[in-house]
């Protein structure tokens, strides 16, 4: 049992963890506040049950057919070491495009058995988390949610053993976008020392602007037919089927997006991210994945890039082609996957003092016979977690290969620890100047500047939402980013 600010819960213990499930973070959002900032819990009596999962924010089905979750969704879980603390904390925000995703899919126990208490967290997804219609919803309101469980976490994580002080915040995919976004917020001023984003979709750039985020609003309007004041009490699956609508119009993977407001989120996060010690990387073959379901007739996310238009696609695929000799659809994808995960978190590292970039290379299959080492690999590995049913899907049938995959979830979970234990994973830092990098593979290596030449085409490429520098200040090493 643990004591916090709204009351004691009870969890349960297993195997040296303890764990607790469906915390309240703030109150529900629904009824009348659908559309508004989280507001803090009220207190219970008696002793609150914590060892079922909380449901998920309102989504679609992975089938693709029918929706799932409920409105009713604003908790967190907690993995924590049986004996008593202080530890080091890791809070994880999921992935899923903004639109999608649980965070019971992750099981914090091996973290925690390694000396980390994990918290994970749930946050409004999609139209009711970044609808942008001012005077109908608060901004922001994912942002709002996680900085309001980091609140929490501040307030409450040393019931469970962790130190407030050592707070880690990490995600992958939409997730590590969000990572990168907060460090721009000023409320995290105080809440996280440190940061990692895995695969973090175009982190430091996926934005938009008021106007923009004020065209997909309208767009949802328009979808559903009906006026703005109609939406605070519209059934959530007639809100659900139009986001859907204008998600598979958009032309991009992450339609929702946060909006540069001038309040919670003042600036582009790329300009406005604060110092922190950080590790990011991607997974070599990032776009394998989206091509693949893409190919099997997913429409669960909307297509193409989520940085790059058509026509600089187009030009990308086109430079590319010209410096490596593969077949067009290798090519394409890993055109995309630079312009959509590596070149944004190598833009993104180069603006921190201290940052360490890795990246995982070990290949599923090799290239062009099947998924590589595509989006969404890591998560088994950095969490030491492979037999989790959450990412079998990731085989596609093939047989897994569990003692070398093992061997590298052990080596990248470590390294994690390591980082969220010490600031340091165990490799030299990142810098313009010489660019070392880790890769994860069957024997990991630590080089500098790994695909110098890939790197340097992005260089003579158009802008990438305004992140591409001539590289000649890429090779030189930074001196004050204040």
């Amino acid at each position: 049992m643990a004591e916090i600010a709204g009351g004691a819960v009870r969890g349960s213990a297993r195997d040296g963890v303890r764990t607790f499930l469906g915390v309240p973070y703030a109150e529900p959002p629904v009824g009348e506040l659908r559309f508004r900032a989280p507001r803090p819990t009220p207190a219970w009596s008696g002793v609150r049950d914590a060892t079922g999962w909380a449901p998920r924010a309102p989504q679609p089905e992975l089938t693709g057919r029918g929706f799932t979750g409920d409105e009713d969704c604003l908790y967190l879980n907690v993995y924590a070491p049986d004996a008593p603390g202080p530890y080091p904390v890791l809070v994880w925000i999921h992935g899923g495009g903004g639109v999608m995703g649980a965070p019971h899919q992750f099981d914090g126990s091996a973290l925690a058995r390694r000396g980390v208490v994990v918290v994970t967290v749930a946050y409004r997804l999609g139209v009711l988390g970044m609808l942008h219609l001012p005077g109908v919803a608060d901004s922001n309101l994912s942002l709002r949610d996680q900085v309001a469980a980091l609140k929490w976490v501040r307030g409450n994580v040393s019931a469970f053993g962790g130190d407030p002080a050592r707070v880690t915040l990490a995600g992958q995919s939409n997730g590590g976008r969000t990572v990168g976004t907060l460090l721009a917020v000023p409320a995290t001023r105080g809440l996280v020392g440190q940061a990692i984003v895995q695969s973090g979709t175009g982190v430091g750039a996926v934005v938009h602007t008021p106007a923009e985020g004020a065209a997909i609003a309208s767009q949802v309007l328009a979808e559903l037919d009906v006026s703005p004041a109609e939406l605070a009490t519209l059934p959530v699956t007639r809100i659900l089927e139009a986001q859907q609508r204008v998600s598979a119009a958009s032309g991009t993977k992450v339609t929702y997006r946060v909006v540069v407001d001038g309040d919670l989120l003042p600036e582009r996060p790329l300009d406005g991210v604060r110092h922190v010690p950080l590790l990011i990387g991607t997974t070599a073959d990032e776009e394998d994945l989206f091509s693949w379901l893409q190919s099997g007739g997913a429409k669960l996310l909307g297509v193409g890039s989520t940085m790059l238009g058509p026509a600089e696609i187009e030009k990308a695929v086109a430079a590319y082609a010209e410096l490596l000799d593969w077949p067009e659809d290798q090519v394409r994808n890993r055109a995309l996957t630079a312009g959509d995960w590596w070149i944004p978190a190598i833009r993104f590292a180069e603006k921190q003092r201290d940052a360490w970039m890795y990246r995982l290379d070990w290949r599923i299959a090799p290239r062009g016979r099947g998924l590589g080492a595509p989006h969404g690999l890591d998560l088994p590995l950095t969490f030491d977690d492979i037999g989790n049913k959450n990412w079998r899907f990731l085989f596609a049938g093939r047989k897994r290969p569990t003692e070398r995959f093992q061997a590298l979830a052990t080596e990248m979970s470590d390294a994690w620890v390591r980082f969220i234990a010490t600031g340091d994973p165990g490799w030299p830092r990142y810098t313009p100047l010489d660019r070392v990098t880790r890769l994860f593979d069957d024997i990991s290596t630590t080089v500098p500047d790994p695909d110098r030449a890939q790197r340097l085409l992005w260089d003579t490429l158009q802008a990438v939402n305004g992140t591409s520098r001539d590289s000649e200040s890429l090779d030189e090493p930074f001196t004050d980013l204040d």
